[in-house]
């Protein structure tokens, strides 16, 4: 695939992303976060990881300490009723089902680890979802929860512990994702050279 053809299939992803994140939104709960972060990584990956492939020894450590950082973050969460606190206290909707709630962040979470196979693999379209993790689930939850603090009222609003890392974590994969690039364009560590135009 050409770097034309993958900067197209990558804004394809992130146009049907943002639509399935608007049909499933709590009012206008994920029109605020989700959607402006599938924005924003869509820019940065055009800008970075669509040129010239991260180096996976620079990124995919600090990559992969956020998603397992992402799963305390989930448990804090699911132990505390963000599924009906965020969306009714912060936003003003209806609350989010348990289930419904479940199901988008497992799903989330086995793009994230294919977005960790793509780094390693020097896989280009599948960067969005590299780059979403770094935007929404990093930075989006650092930035996010101190706000939901405020809004709400409640200065231990679920989350607000365990997001705290992210302001630690969240920069340095943002910035490793942004200026990192591979000594050799389209070989993965240890292996033959791979196509990395996918």
């Amino acid at each position: 695939m050409t770097r034309h053809r993958s900067t197209v299939a990558a804004g394809l992803v992130a146009v049907a992303l943002i639509a399935l994140f608007a049909y499933l939104s709590p009012g206008l709960a994920l029109w605020l976060t989700f959607i402006p972060a599938m924005v924003i990584a869509y820019g940065c990956h055009l800008a970075t990881t669509d040129r010239r492939l991260p180096d996976p020894s620079r990124v995919l450590p600090i990559y992969l300490i956020g998603l397992a950082w992402q799963f305390l973050h989930f448990g804090e969460e699911f132990m505390n009723g963000f599924n009906w606190r965020w969306p009714t206290e912060v936003f003003g909707a209806h609350a989010m089902s348990l289930s419904l709630f479940v199901w988008i962040n497992m799903i989330s979470y086995a793009a994230f680890a294919l977005g960790a196979l793509a780094i390693y693999r020097g896989w280009r379209v599948p960067m969005l979802i590299a780059w979403f993790f770094a935007v929404m689930g990093a930075m989006g939850n650092a930035i996010g929860h101190p706000i939901y603090d405020l809004v709400s009222g409640d200065l231990a609003f679920p989350g607000i512990v365990t997001s705290l890392g992210y302001w630690v974590i969240g920069p340095i994969l943002v910035y490793r994702l942004w200026t990192s690039a591979r000594p050799h364009a389209d070989v993965a560590p240890g292996a033959r050279p791979v196509a990395a135009s996918v």
